[in-house]
Order: structure tokens, then sequence, then C-alpha cells
């Protein structure tokens, strides 16, 4: 049975709600819940007899306000409402595009989710419309007026949303939210769910997918960002089947638009972009655009005496790079002369090392089984379906190098044997873990100015990407 007690601490008295009963036949307090001072127990008696509310309503508040926040002080909120004006009722297509954007970070999902989400933040008591205004058809439609079907065929100067890039790159330029020296340049795409069948489409093609959906049709973007801040400065939707060196041309020129427009010389921006984007006709056109540019080299592009020099001849980079040393050496790639640095990253290499050697251990233990599995008497494979379930497991990187088998016919069974090629491991482990091979036009640069470029291209692609 409860009760109430009161406790003296000092000059004042403390009360509690304490329930007693008999322990081992003794009488002794179970369980004890603080109350407070006399005070706060008739305010508790006094709210007991207040209104009690009905329903409450809740908002999501922290990141779309957060966002709609950042949408008016980067100026891009009136930007769009000076592309796009209101009409005399209801949201303006920016509201859309703005929405579409917004819902696409905080909760991604289709269109017609939309409305019900937006009911739930903070936006629906900012703008005053009512959720129904959002529906998927609306969407389409001010999608419609934004960029009509019709305007496939306009030239880069007429499209609006290509306007709309070069005027946001202006007013942050003017904000001076991005900086006039690092850009970066990537290449995804996205699978879809569009049918075969459906030959309307043409952007939706079969291609290369990075998340290795390669049976559905897809769309390719690339983007242009400040490698220091992670602003995105301009991108481009094209046809899932074309590759990224074929689409790096078509960047290139509106990078080079960009620039020219925005009154940014051109050799004073460095592009940054990855090993993909790598070509002999990639680096004839980087130089006739004049623009400075860094590429991660393709390992077996690089030259063998540089690539796996000791990492003791390495020299170790300043202090505000810890664990990393780099060299520089000039050398023609091409037919040209660049600058080539091989970057070697001691934290970079832990990682790599525990990934390899994990997917040892799972490559082994599969292997294993698989031989006991084929010692079983009515065991019944092909040498080729043998020798494509091994390949698979060993399709890794490296896992082909340390990890040997033999398979042989005896008995009418095949008898799997297999090991750890530790010579190659070694290898692996003193001239390839944690290196990274970097190629530039900038001849003046040292090692040391080339190696945090591509890390901080990383992390501005990787924030745009999440």
């Amino acid at each position: 049975m409860a009760s109430l007690v009161k406790k003296k601490k000092g000059n004042r008295l403390y009360y509690y709600l304490v329930e007693s009963a008999r322990v081992d036949g003794q009488p002794r307090i179970v369980h004890q819940a603080y109350l407070g001072s006399a005070e706060k127990l008739a305010e508790l008696i006094q709210q007991k007899s207040a209104p009690v509310p009905l329903s409450a309503t809740l908002r999501d508040f922290g990141l779309p306000g957060a966002l709609w926040l950042a949408a008016k002080q980067s100026s891009l909120w009136p930007l769009l409402q000076s592309l796009w004006p209101a009409p005399r009722s209801g949201p303006a297509p920016a509201h859309y595009l703005l929405l579409a954007a917004i819902h696409r970070i905080c909760d991604p999902g289709p269109k017609t989710e939309v409305s019900d989400w937006y009911d739930r933040t903070i936006l629906a008591s900012e703008w005053g419309f009512p959720a129904e205004r959002f529906t998927s058809q609306a969407f389409w439609d001010a999608f419609e007026q934004i960029l009509p079907e019709s305007s496939a065929t306009l030239a880069p100067a007429e499209d609006p949303l290509e306007q709309a890039q070069l005027r946001l790159l202006g007013l942050w330029k003017e904000k001076q939210l991005v900086g006039r020296r690092l850009l970066a340049y990537d290449t995804t795409n996205f699978y879809t769910y569009i049918a075969s069948t459906n030959t309307r489409n043409q952007l939706a093609q079969r291609g290369h997918n990075k998340q290795g959906r390669h049976n559905l049709r897809q769309v390719g973007l690339s983007y242009v960002l400040d490698g220091e801040s992670g602003l995105s400065l301009c991108h481009h939707v094209y046809p899932g089947n074309v590759t990224d060196i074929e689409e790096f041309c078509i960047a290139l020129a509106r990078i080079v638009r960009l620039l020219d427009q925005n009154q940014m010389a051109r050799d004073t921006v460095t592009l940054v972009f990855d090993k993909g984007t790598a070509a002999l006709d990639n680096t004839v056109q980087l130089a006739e655009a004049g623009v400075g540019w860094i590429s991660a080299l393709p390992w077996n592009q690089a030259p063998q005496e540089l690539r796996e020099r000791a990492t003791e001849e390495l020299p170790p980079c300043s202090a505000e790079q810890p664990g990393v040393r780099a060299v520089a050496e000039k050398l023609l790639v091409h037919g040209q002369e660049y600058l080539a640095v091989v970057k070697y990253s001691a934290p970079f290499a832990a990682e790599q090392l525990h990934s390899l050697t994990t997917s040892i251990s799972r490559a082994l233990q599969s292997l294993r089984r698989f031989s006991k599995e084929l010692n079983k008497p009515r065991a019944r494979w092909t040498k080729e379906g043998i020798t494509r379930k091994i390949e698979k497991w060993l399709s890794g990187q490296f896992l082909g190098d340390v990890i040997r088998y033999q398979l042989e016919s005896r008995d009418g069974q095949w008898r799997l044997q297999f090991d750890f090629n530790q010579a190659p491991f070694e290898h692996q482990l003193g001239r390839r873990l944690g290196r990274t091979v970097l190629l530039t036009n900038r001849l003046d640069w040292t090692a040391e100015q080339v190696v945090p470029v591509m890390p901080a291209s990383n992390r501005a692609s990787a924030s745009s990407a999440a």
C-alpha cells in the first residue's frame, strides 16, 4: 500500500511516495518516488484541475526549418522567385522546386508522399498553403512551367535552369560563398523502373550502373562543386548509356562557359576529377580550355619505378597532413609533360589492410566449405561451374594475387586445394596499400600542394551524394 512520507533535509521538508511490503518477515520500503516540497505538491494539485488539451499537433521543425533558412540567407529563394514569379493565388513554381529539394534531403520518396510530409513540417506554417496544393500532378504541372517538354533543343543561353545556375553562382560569388581556386567534378547515375517498352523516354537507358543494377534503365548526372564549401555550381543530366569519358567533353564546355560568364579566369581554376574521367581526348580538351586540373591516375598507367618506390624514400608531409608521405616527379604521359605525385597515407593503408584481411578470411572459409562439398560422393560439378564459383569469391581487389588454388580430377571427382600466397601479400603491403597516384598539369606545384586537393574534392562529392 502506498503512503506519503516526509523527510527533513536541512530546514526544509520534502515528500516521498513510498510503498512498503514485508521482506523476510520484516516491513521494508520496496519502492520510493520523490514528489518534492510542499509548494511543489500544491502546484501539482492546481495543475490537475487545469484544462486538459484534447489534441496536439506535431511539426517537423529542425532540418526543414534549417534548409528553408539557408535558402533565404544564401539568396537562393529570392533568385527562384525572380525567375518564376508567383501566380495570383497558390504556390509558385519556385515553391515546388524548393520543396522537392528539401523533401529529397529530409525524407526521400515519391511525389505522392510530399503533401503529407509537407503538412507535418514547419514549412506548412511558414508558407501558409494547404497540403492539397502539393499533389503529384501539381508537381508535374509546375515542372512543365519551369522546363517545358519542348525545351530539349534549347540553346544553353535559353535554358532556364542553365540561366538559374549562372545567376546563382554570381550571387554566391558576391557573397564570397565559393572560392576561385578549386572545382570538384564527378558523375553518378540513378537506376529507374521505367519499362523497356516505353520508347518515349530517351533519357533512361541501360548502361554501367554504379549501384550494380545493370538490368534497369538509368539516368546519368554530372555535377561541379566548389571544392572548399561543397556548394553545387552546375550540373547536367544525360542519357544512361553515355560513358563518363564521353560526358566529360560536354560537361567541360559548360564549365568553361560558366567561368567566362562569371569573369573567373580559367588559369586560376583547378578542376579535380577521378581516374574514370582520365583519357587522352580529355587531356587534349583540357589543354585547349586552359584550365588547371588534377586527376587520379589509374595504377597500371603510372611508371612502376615511381608508383612502387619504397615508403622510406617518400618524404613525409608537414604536420598539417599527419601520416602522409608524397613525392612529385615530372613525366611524359600521352606525349605531354605532366607532374605525377605518389601519395602514401598510413591511415588509408590501415583501412585497406583491414578490408583485405577480412576479404581473405571470408574467401578462405568459402573455399574450405566448397572443398568439403566437392569431396562428397554424390557431388556433381563441372569444371566450368567450379571455376566460375571460385573466381567470384576471388574477384575482390588483390584476392586473386594472394590466394592460389589448384583443381584436379581424381577417381571421377574434382579435388580442390588452395593456400595463401605470402610473397604477393607482402608486396601489396609494402608497395601498394595506402598509395594513390595523382597527375596534374600544374608543373610549378609541389607534392605538398597537390596532395590535400583530392581529399577535399572527395569530401565535397561525398557530401553532395549524401
